[in-house]
């Protein structure tokens, strides 16, 4: 009988009934089982070691996620901490120009058409038909001698031979040669400037009568550093690195999206329908020979392989990958039961499509679009996402001095370098000097600068400001020559502000300038110097919107108004407002990370069709018609629209096919609106901002995990109790007193006593007023004072006071009005005095 072993350690042992076992054999009974014993015993210790470091010891593993979309692995599900997110600033030389947008900007020596079918940024790109020689659009810059720059420009050569970027003056500045006819690809050039201005040229070279098209033409100053790199670069990588932005623009709203590990989402969400699909619930539709459900997925990591996956009912079923747009299949499958596909993504977004193959009605369920090349099980889209409300600067050139977000207590923090004005009527405008043609006006008492040259400002049109301490011209800005460097300086030109040469402007006919209006001279239409006075639009050159009432409230067509950015001489660190908690799924996660999202911003539906209300179809984001309701921001997609606060992702159709809508992007809603509920909607800015790298860790053991639970717990209890602290404080507000206008000021009342003005916002979010004024001007839109932010309506609104100085059966009543912007005007004063006291309305959401 051969020698058996034992069942775990499989240890010899004696065969008893063999004579053999006269003579005890040590190496096989006693070496060999000893070895044996001890390397289980180094087995065991291993796996203890491995289970006691993964218990006992954190581990954290450092990740980046770069602009753009990527696939990150990740060894445990787990949350992602945030380590360093820093500013960056790009201002582009050629101001909103280079946006394409406004033939009249550009020379040409042929005709530039508005192409609004092609483009890159914004609404439209020029298209350009050559004429007997080769084709040019050209537009000047200002640059300082001797410095490094970049010039880019998005083309699409169409039928030409080739598109190229260059540099008029500057020889050998010529970009790359693009002959692409189909898609949009950069030109790019790299220079060092021998003046104070140069001429960006976009040149098309081909027969006479073939086109081409340009947009996000772009032009940035770049450090030595930059200027060497870039020569290694292909043009795509420096198009990346430099995108076109208009004007000046910082890291705006920076946010990181992990989708979830199905990448589609719920039927009610695809993109498009053809015929008549229909949808029995977010997993399932039915479809016919005559119809379809389509849905663009962007973004796709382009070269990574993705699996489509659909369960296709009784009927055959059919579902497809296409490019977008659908002009060629990459990938399909069709049949009944579990229909699924292979395909390898491209640069350009996939369409997935589901149709039937008959006319009789096939239901497919559980659609998944999943990483890698086996289907997996279907699960319901999870997304996460950190989204950061903020802007974050730093030196355009060199990128120093930037700010920083980091984390502390579960609170999102920024270390701010640099502070960012919108120039407008808040401010105490005085006048340093009157020149020919031009004057200088400027503020005071701003947080100090690092340096008097230390600041950037843009114009209402986009145009950067020369840095010129002497202001010998129009269109200048620095800080005053005074020792503590916060006081600021800017020269308009009398063509711009309407101010005859002769003329001095008050501190409110200032004010009116930087809120959008021109002062005239009402008979000869020209700059004022004495008679009549007369406004109209700044951007209309005084013509429209005429009136001979000093303006207090922003002109209607005024969206962008003088900016400041500046360096600050001492840091400071303020809040930051945030939405979500990025966290990673087990293996492979796709995560774009962008900037420019809105988070939850208030928004008001309205009657979809003005002359159909009884419909019962309601939108947000309207431009036209009898109550338009267009969001803040120009919209480029929507996230997700909230009722009372929660997602209503079934609720709400998103399109972008209608011209009456603010950059043709609307929210539809059929039946479900309810009239007591507050909306509000979450989505992404149509103009771009430069994008930088989220930097990070995560968990990658059981130990780091529990650590960051028990940190979370703490954290999020802390929060709440902060959270109910506002709470309180709400209930038992503080009045807040206003900075009276015009001459207007509290009453003083019996004894001493004051009726000051006053306001304050309950827990309901309803402002009320208190106050007896007296002394200010009395015509009609003659401001008071002004709200900020958060105590301001969403409509205009007229309310009826009392004359506080009669009683009786001589009391007469007066009228202000509180604007949307936050101006309390004046409307009818029939006494001397005001009471504030009937004021009480909704503040905005």
């Amino acid at each position: 009988m051969a020698s058996e072993k034992t069942p775990n350690l499989g240890l010899n042992q004696i065969d008893r009934t063999s004579p053999k076992t006269t003579y005890f054999d040590l190496e096989k009974y006693l070496d060999q089982n000893w070895r044996a014993v001890d390397d289980f015993a180094g087995d065991v210790n291993d796996g203890v070691n491995a289970i006691k470091k993964r218990l006992d010891t954190t581990d954290r593993k450092a990740v980046t996620l770069e602009p753009g979309v990527q696939i990150v692995h990740a060894e445990k599900a787990s949350p992602f901490s945030l380590t360093g997110l820093n500013g960056r600033t790009l201002v582009n030389l050629l101001g909103r120009m280079g946006n394409c947008e406004t033939v009249s900007e550009w020379s040409s020596n042929v005709a530039i058409a508005i192409d609004s079918n092609n483009k890159t940024n914004g609404s439209s790109s020029f298209k350009i038909t050559l004429g007997s020689v080769p084709a040019t659009a050209s537009a000047s810059f200002l640059t300082t001698p001797g410095r490094k720059y970049i010039a880019i420009a998005d083309v699409k050569s169409g039928n030409t031979s080739k598109v190229a970027i260059s540099i008029n003056g500057i020889a050998g500045a010529v970009g790359n040669e693009v002959t692409s006819g189909s898609v949009f690809a950069p030109s790019v050039v790299r220079f060092t400037t021998k003046d104070y201005f140069h001429i960006v040229t976009v040149t098309g070279t081909g027969a006479s009568g073939n086109t081409f098209n340009m947009d996000s033409v772009r032009v940035y100053e770049i450090s030595e550093a930059d200027y060497t790199a870039v020569a290694s670069y292909t043009p795509a990588q420096a198009a990346a690195k430099w995108p076109y932005v208009d004007s000046l623009m910082p890291v705006r709203n920076p946010y990181a999206i992990r989708y979830g590990e199905n990448l589609l989402p719920s039927f009610y969400a695809w993109s498009a329908k053809q015929g008549t699909p229909t949808i029995t619930d977010e997993k399932n539709v039915s479809v016919t020979i005559d119809n379809k459900i389509v849905h663009t997925m962007s973004p796709l990591v382009p070269g990574q392989k993705y699996t489509v996956s659909i369960q296709s009912g009784g009927a055959t079923g059919r579902i497809t990958v296409t490019d977008e747009p659908e002009s060629a299949i990459i990938v399909e499958a069709s049949g009944a039961g579990l229909l699924s596909a292979t395909f390898t993504a491209t640069g350009r977004a996939a369409n997935i499509r589901l149709l039937g193959t008959s006319s009789t009605a096939v239901t497919m369920s559980n659609p998944m679009l999943n990483i890698g090349t086996t289907a997996k099980p279907f699960k319901p889209r999870e997304d996460s996402m950190l989204a950061l409300q903020t802007d974050l600067y730093a030196d355009p050139v060199t990128g120093a001095n930037a700010d920083t977000v980091f984390e502390r207590d579960g609170q999102y923090f920024k270390s701010k370098q640099w502070q960012s004005f919108k120039l407008d009527d808040t401010f105490t405008w005085v006048m340093p000097g009157s020149y020919t043609g031009y004057k200088v006006v400027g503020i005071s008492g701003l947080p100090l600068a690092q340096a008097y040259n230390s600041l950037y400002v843009t114009k209402f049109d986009g145009k950067i400001l020369s840095k010129n301490t002497a202001m010998t011209a129009a269109d200048n800005a620095y800080f005053r020559n005074q020792p503590s460097k916060d006081a600021f300086d800017i020269s308009i030109s009398s063509v711009d502000s309407g101010w005859g040469d002769s003329y001095t402007p008050t501190a409110d006919e200032i004010k009116a300038y930087f809120m959008g209006w021109r002062m005239r001279d009402q008979t000869t239409l020209g700059p004022y110097t004495s008679g009549v006075k007369a406004w109209g639009t700044l951007l209309s050159g005084g013509a429209n919107n005429y009136t001979n009432t000093l303006p207090t409230t922003a002109a209607p067509d005024y969206k962008t108004p003088y900016q400041l950015v500046y360096q600050l001489a001492t840091p400071t660190v303020e809040p930051i407002v945030s939405e979500g908690q990025l966290s990673f799924i087990e293996g492979d996660n796709q995560v774009e990370v962008g900037t420019g999202i809105v988070v939850r911003e208030s928004a008001k539906p309205v009657p979809y069709d003005d002359n159909n209300v009884a419909a019962n179809r309601w939108a947000i984001n309207k431009l036209t018609g009898l109550i338009p309701n267009p969001l803040k921001n120009k919209p480029s997609k929507i996230f997700a629209v909230y009722g009372n606060g929660f997602s209503e992702p079934f609720n709400w159709g998103i399109a972008s096919d209608n011209v009456n809508w603010y950059n043709n992007v609307y929210i539809d809603q059929l039946y479900a609106y309810g009239a007591d509920k507050s909306y509000s909607v979450t989505y992404l800015m149509a103009a771009t901002s430069p994008i930088v790298p989220f930097t990070g860790s995560y968990a990658a053991n059981e130990k780091t995990l529990l650590a960051d639970l028990v940190e979370n717990v703490q954290q999020a209890n802390t929060r709440l109790s902060v959270v109910e602290n506002k709470k309180a404080d709400k209930d038992n507000p503080a009045w807040l007193a206003p900075t009276l206008l015009n001459g207007w000021s509290s009453i003083i009342g019996g004894g001493g006593s004051t009726y000051a003005a006053g306001y304050y916002k309950d827990s309901s979010g309803v402002v009320h007023m208190r106050g007896w004024l007296n002394g200010g001007a009395t015509a009609q839109a003659t401001a008071i004072f002004k709200l900020p932010p958060g105590y301001r309506p969403s409509q205009r609104g007229l309310f009826i006071c009392y004359d506080s100085s009669l009683a009786g059966t001589n009391l007469k009543t007066s009228a202000i009005v509180v604007n949307p912007d936050g101006t309390v005007s004046v409307d009818a004063v029939s006494g001397g005095n005001l009471s504030l006291y009937q004021v009480s309305y909704l503040a905005e959401q």
